[in-house]
């Protein structure tokens, strides 16, 4: 499977790694090249770019990919490339990371499947501290 992933913070790197390992093909947009450091030699493909720029989602060959991860801390970036990706290079998923509660039910009535990392966190520390 043909995965592009746009950034490259600790959650893109960290799910670059285990899909790379997982032998899919994966390509990761970032605007900061030293972002790809911790990745050399994972056999993951780098694109210098931002995700909402055409140019940087088609060097990543995105209109090949089975699945776009949007994944950087930037709500609104990550909701315009994963439209981008959906709309002009039809990719058939596209997964947005979301900070924003409010934000994850708004892209979520776009068609895009949401994470909400402020939802997954408060349900983590209510089970840790058996509160439901």
């Amino acid at each position: 499977m043909r995965i592009v992933i746009y950034g490259c913070g600790q959650v893109g790197i960290r799910i670059a790694e285990t899909l790379s390992q997982q032998k899919h093909e994966v390509a990761v947009i970032d605007r900061d090249s030293d972002s790809f450091r911790k990745l050399e030699g994972s056999g993951c493909e780098f694109v210098v770019g931002d995700a909402i720029d055409q140019d940087a989602l088609s060097k990543a060959r995105t209109e090949t990919a089975d699945i776009f991860l949007a994944l950087t801390g930037e709500d609104n970036a990550n909701l315009f490339a994963a439209q981008v990706a959906k709309d002009i290079f039809k990719v058939k998923r596209a997964i947005v990371r979301v900070a924003d509660p409010m934000r994850s039910k708004a892209f979520a009535e776009l068609g895009l499947t949401t994470i909400c990392s402020t939802d997954l966190i408060a349900d983590a520390v209510r089970k840790k501290i058996g509160s439901k």
